[in-house]
Parts: structure tokens; C-alpha cells; sequence
């Protein structure tokens, strides 16, 4: 692999393309993401299609990593917590240039593409994530090492996982260490696959009163629509400038987002299979 030079200002990055606007890019991902679940005959498509346009962001307009140079000491980090939407991260790491490998061997043996990321076998994947509350403590050892260079860890969690205590003890440590250099972003959409019914609340989200929660942890909290996307580049870059603490962006999102098929049932489309005349119906609500 090539050398970059040493004044690192000039690592070259993922940029916005020309040929497609952030919209025309998240409906283009949206189209290989149900592709390729169903070449695969099934996966997360709930949880994977409310985080794609935030990854597409991070990657096109917050970012700085180079797809030439994966693995460059001075590159942002990004860790998907939530693993199981991993399809939603190769669709996007693929789209900008980290890899050409086909969607369609997702989930195959052999394939670079496994079930959840895993960092020995694509570039482009900073931790091999999957065990639900990781994530974000593997992000502070992270940023913690990386004190002093130009380089951010974001890691994306889910709002299921926020029930993981782990997730906390490290946002009382990383406030704690004041790590401004870490940053999360949770994908709140509202639902997970074994939820806790409360019997006078069955519609109760996974954590209540998520953003008291981390400003009490002494985190710097911002909350933003999870598929507008000229809000999603404002609040992520006013997280990545945060100072002294480190930052969350809670992001409201819709599971199944653009496809009321799974919108209307966002528990059984959690993780599951499709037939195929509700795989022609996925593809009739593309735009």
C-alpha cells in the first residue's frame, strides 16, 4: 500500500458526488439494500433501512477516511454497534469506494460480506461489531489512544441497545475523561426485536427520555430527523466540533423507512424473510 504523505491535511477523502444528490444516493442504496436481502433470502431490514441515511451522511460529509487508504493511522473511525445492519454499511462503504464486491453474496459462505461487520476481512471496518453494547466502549478505548492526532470515533448504536448497561458505564467514563474526540449517534427508531411490553404502555420505546439520560451522563446531546439529510450534515457537524465532552446525536428515525410495507409492520420486518410478491411490492414503493 502507498505511503500517504506526512502532512496529513492532505489525505485525500470521500466526497459528495456530482452524479447523485444525498436523496438520489439514499433511494439508490435503498434499491441494493432489499436486492440484496432478498438474493440472500432474508435479513434485517427494518433497523438497516432506518440507519442508512445517517451512515450516508457520515460518510459523504463528516468523515475523513480515504477508501484508497483504509487503514491510515490518521483516519476517522467509524463502528457500527449495531452490527446485525450491517448490509446497510456495505451497501454504503461499497457506494463510496471501499470495495467492489457484489450486495448479492451478502451473508454467503466465503463471502467478505458476513452477517455482521467484521474488520479481518473487508477494509473499511474499524471493529468487527455484533454483541449488542460493545460498541461504544471499544470507541472509547478508541478515542482514549487517539488523544492528541486529528482523528474522531463515531460509533452508531441502536436504541434497543441502549438497555445494555455496559453503554452507560462507558458514558459516565467518557464524560468523566472529557474524550471530545468520541461521538455517538443512535439510531432511534422506536422498536427492537425482544421488547419488555410494559402492560399499561405497549408502545413504550426501548429507553425512555434518552436525551435527559445522556445529558445526565454529561454528554453534549443534539437530537435531529434521522432521514433529512440537510439536518443530519448541520447537527453532525456541530457534534464532531463539540469541545471538552464528548457528543450523541440522537436521530428519529422510521424502521423500514420508504417502504410502508415494512413501515406498517416494523416488528416482524426486524429480521425476516420475504416473498416474492412482497419483494415486487418493496420495489413498486421505490421512487
Amino acid at each position: 500500500m502507498s505511503r500517504l504523505p506526512d502532512d496529513t491535511s492532505t489525505v485525500p477523502e470521500v466526497q459528495a458526488t456530482a452524479e447523485f444528490s444525498l436523496p438520489d444516493e439514499a433511494a439508490a442504496l435503498r434499491r441494493d439494500l432489499i436486492e440484496a436481502l432478498y438474493a440472500s433470502g432474508g435479513g434485517h431490514y427494518g433497523g438497516s433501512l432506518s440507519v442508512i441515511d445517517i451512515l450516508l451522511v457520515l460518510y459523504r460529509q463528516i468523515l475523513r477516511v480515504a477508501p484508497a487508504f483504509p487503514n491510515h493511522p490518521d483516519r476517522d473511525r467509524l463502528i457500527l454497534s449495531k452490527g446485525h445492519a450491517a448490509i446497510a454499511l456495505y451497501a454504503v462503504l461499497r457506494r463510496v469506494g471501499f470495495f467492489t464486491d457484489s450486495l448479492s453474496c451478502y451473508g454467503y459462505a466465503e463471502s467478505r460480506l458476513e452477517g455482521h461487520p467484521d474488520m479481518t476481512t473487508l477494509p473499511g471496518i474499524d471493529f468487527s461489531s455484533g454483541s449488542l453494547g460493545q460498541g461504544l466502549s471499544v470507541g472509547l478505548g478508541m478515542a482514549m489512544a487517539l488523544r492528541g492526532a486529528n482523528s474522531r470515533v463515531w460509533v452508531v448504536l441502536g436504541d434497543g441497545e441502549c438497555q445494555e448497561g455496559q453503554i452507560w458505564e462507558t458514558a459516565m467514563l467518557a464524560s468523566r475523561y472529557q474524550t471530545d474526540n468520541l461521538h455517538a449517534v443512535v439510531d432511534v427508531n422506536g422498536f427492537q426485536e425482544c421488547r419488555w411490553p410494559p402492560p399499561h404502555r405497549p408502545s413504550a420505546p426501548p429507553v425512555d427520555n434518552l436525551a435527559e439520560r445522556w445529558k445526565a451522563f454529561g454528554w453534549q446531546v443534539w437530537t435531529v430527523g434521522g432521514h433529512d439529510h440537510r439536518d443530519l450534515c448541520r447537527v453532525l457537524a456541530a457534534a464532531a466540533a463539540a469541545s471538552t465532552q464528548p457528543s450523541v446525536v440522537l436521530a428519529l428515525s422510521r424502521k423500514g423507512k420508504g417502504f410502508p410495507l415494512i413501515e406498517a409492520n416494523p416488528l416482524r420486518f426486524h429480521c425476516t424473510t420475504v416473498t416474492d410478491a412482497e419483494h415486487a411490492t418493496l420495489l413498486r414503493s421505490l421512487p
